[in-house]
């Protein structure tokens, strides 16, 4: 969001809050079948990191007009008229990497540990490929579109594909966050040696796509994540060939 946000941008957000204020409030009425009533003071406190784009790659976001259409989100009445006095997002779930409570026992919450751990790994596992791709495709839209453009009108629609592509990265940056700092309480040591904290400088294009002659390409490497999953060449590859 912008600093100034349109009246559209407002609406479209409280239209969002209230779709997920619906399935917070359905997914802690379930809840309650598998626990035990918890506190406040028995979940741990979310953790919210932000990761941007790095300054010398960042793409500044487009400002939507205030004469784009708003799209109509489906809701209750019911929810609608009902006051959120707490922000959805902000609602700590009570899943099992966030419960500190002392008064549960371990075999209460072990079997739905192992369950979410599975969950977060496959959710490691998709986001990084989400970032992976969204990297490739950044990375070759500035090779050819961006570089190939020869009229404003090129220009501007190739630097709205670039912003969208950080956007995805960034997007798919957030839900790998949630899903590491899930997995440093309720991972393995395996788990803990294969999913690596993302930092700021890990989203960074392929310099092997935009720069394919650089100086010291040699002794250049990709981020880790480039190194789990899909072969980096399986990644690069296909970019690569599309660039020649």
């Amino acid at each position: 969001m912008p600093q100034k946000p349109t009246v559209n941008q407002l609406l479209k957000i409280t239209q969002l809050r209230t779709r997920l204020a619906k399935q917070v409030k359905d997914f802690l009425h379930i809840a309650h079948f598998f626990l035990p009533p918890l506190e406040e003071g028995d979940l741990r406190a979310l953790e919210d990191e932000v990761i941007e784009t790095p300054l010398e790659e960042s793409v500044e976001p487009e400002v939507l007009l205030d004469g784009s259409p708003v799209e109509e989100l489906p809701c209750d009445e019911e929810d609608e008229a009902e006051a959120q006095s707490v922000l959805p997002e902000s609602v700590v779930l009570p899943l099992p990497s966030n419960i500190i409570s002392v008064n549960l026992s371990p075999t209460t919450i072990d079997s739905m540990k192992t369950t979410e751990r599975e969950l977060r790994r496959g959710q490691a596992n998709d986001t990084l490929e989400g970032i992976r791709i969204g990297l490739a495709n950044k990375s070759l839209l500035l090779q050819t579109d961006v570089n190939q453009s020869n009229s404003t009108k090129q220009s501007t629609r190739a630097w709205a594909s670039v912003r969208n592509a950080q956007s995805q990265i960034l997007l798919h940056a957030r839900g790998y966050q949630r899903a590491w700092q899930a997995l440093q309480y309720i991972g393995t040591a395996e788990d803990l040696d294969i999913y690596q904290k993302l930092e700021r400088k890990d989203l960074v294009v392929v310099k092997d796509i935009t720069m394919t002659k650089r100086y010291g390409q040699g002794s250049d490497s990709l981020a880790w994540f480039w190194r789990i999953g899909p072969s980096e060449d399986k990644i690069t590859g296909k970019w690569m060939e599309e660039c020649e």
